[in-house]
C-alpha cells in the first residue's frame, strides 16, 4: 500500500513511521481532489457545449462575455444584480408601452 499512498502525496517515512490515522487524511484529500477535478471538467464541458451551439446557431445562442460563476454572490453583488434586473424589466416595459401607444394612437379620440 505504500506506493498507493505515496501517489496521494504521503512520504515514505510518513507511511512507515506515522500513526495509521494519518492515512485517512491523505485518502480524504485525494477524494476532494477528484471531486474538484470532476467539477472543473464538468464546467469545461459546459463551455464547450455553448461554444459549439453558438457556432451552429449564432443568431439565437451567444457565447458568454464573462466566465460562468461557480461561487455564490456576495450580498452587495446580489443587490447590484437585482437592480440591473429591475432596470432591464423597466426598460422592457417602457418599450412595450411605447409600441402600444404607437399602435393605438388616436383610438380613444375617435369615440369622443
Amino acid at each position: 500500500m505504500c506506493p498507493y499512498y505515496m501517489m496521494y502525496g504521503m512520504s515514505w517515512d510518513e507511511f512507515w513511521y506515522s500513526p495509521t490515522e494519518r492515512l485517512v487524511f491523505y485518502w480524504q484529500q485525494h477524494q476532494y481532489e477528484i471531486e474538484s477535478r470532476n467539477q472543473e471538467l464538468w464546467l469545461q464541458g459546459l463551455y464547450i457545449r455553448v461554444a459549439v451551439a453558438s457556432c451552429l446557431d449564432s443568431k439565437n445562442i451567444k457565447y458568454p462575455d464573462k466566465p460562468q460563476r461557480v461561487t455564490e454572490l456576495t450580498e452587495i453583488e446580489q443587490e447590484i444584480e437585482n437592480k440591473q434586473k429591475v432596470n432591464q424589466l423597466r426598460d422592457i416595459l417602457i418599450e412595450h408601452k411605447r409600441i402600444w401607444d404607437e399602435k393605438h394612437k388616436g383610438v380613444g379620440k375617435q369615440c369622443q
